[in-house]
């Protein structure tokens, strides 16, 4: 007796518990960039960065939050498969520029 696997996975797709639990774990995990401000000091002495290095940070958190916001708005539109692919090209433009980035500079 085979179980497909759509059928395996159908108490996914409109579980609001499951929905609620991957939130609070997304929320949980975002919230440190409201602290930027306070822990900037930390890092540019940590870090021996200077204040043009430290605003460049800034400004990549900022970029990150919006980022998050359109997969965020999104999600309400797509299907999970959907977001999570539209999630992964993002993660793969990051890191070929990533790559691509030191090599520009020269």
């Amino acid at each position: 007796m085979k179980i497909k696997l759509a059928d395996r996975f159908s108490g996914f797709n409109n579980n609001r518990w499951l929905d609620f639990v991957a939130a609070m774990w997304i929320e949980s995990s975002a919230g440190i960039g409201y602290l930027f401000g306070s822990i900037s000091p930390v890092i540019k002495s940590s870090l021996n960065y200077n204040q043009r290095q430290l605003a460049s940070l800034g400004v990549a958190k900022d970029l990150g939050y919006s980022v998050g916001f359109l997969a965020g708005s999104l999600s309400e539109i797509l299907p999970l498969w959907g977001a999570s692919l539209v999630g992964a090209l993002q993660n793969l433009a990051g890191y070929v520029d990533d790559l691509v980035g030191p090599f520009e500079q020269s």
